[in-house]
């Protein structure tokens, strides 16, 4: 997939360093329901990944971020599709000096171009922690809305935290 300053592609063996990076900030899982990984642990979830992908259908289209001028890995994004539900749910991280330069609305509006155009779904899904306002912003940017709230939802830091729900529909896509 590519966007006019990125390109997203299938993960690959060699992304162990970009998915360490991602995983053992503490500061880029601060509003995650996972906790920071150690090298092992971020290869353990790379290898899961990367059997995904080689599945005949894959529940996780985990994709590289990557910056077209110098192809530079900056983040992480996916598409989770579910087809009894016909809908597919997104998300992303990125790498912190790469935050507030409008690559995750870059990535978002990508995601959800690929769900509804590609792969057919008529809803697109997008979770986060109601503290995280800069996701909130992504996600209204894209024209997504915050439909629902999960209360006490998801356990992360000795603590369950609320979830708020996004979604957009097909039929609202321009």
């Amino acid at each position: 997939l590519e966007t006019e300053r990125l390109s997203l592609r299938q993960m690959e063996a060699g992304d162990l360093e970009l998915i360490y990076r991602l995983y053992s900030d503490a500061e880029i899982l601060r509003y995650s329901p996972f906790g920071v990984m150690d090298r092992a642990a971020a290869e353990a979830h790379l290898q899961r990944i990367l059997q995904d992908w080689a599945s005949p259908a894959p529940v996780n289209l985990e994709f590289a971020v990557l910056r077209r001028e110098d192809m530079a890995p900056i983040g992480r994004c996916h598409i989770e599709p579910d087809p009894e539900t016909d809908t597919a749910m997104i998300g992303c991280h990125l790498l912190q000096e790469f935050w507030r330069q409008g690559y995750a609305t870059e990535i978002c509006r990508t995601l959800m171009d690929y769900s509804f155009e590609t792969l057919g779904v008529h809803r697109v899904n997008a979770l986060c922690n109601p503290e995280n306002r800069g996701s909130r912003r992504v996600l209204e940017k894209c024209g997504m809305r915050q439909e629902g709230l999960l209360k006490k939802h998801t356990w992360h830091d000795g603590q369950w935290k609320d979830c708020a729900v996004y979604g957009r529909l097909k039929t609202n896509h321009a």
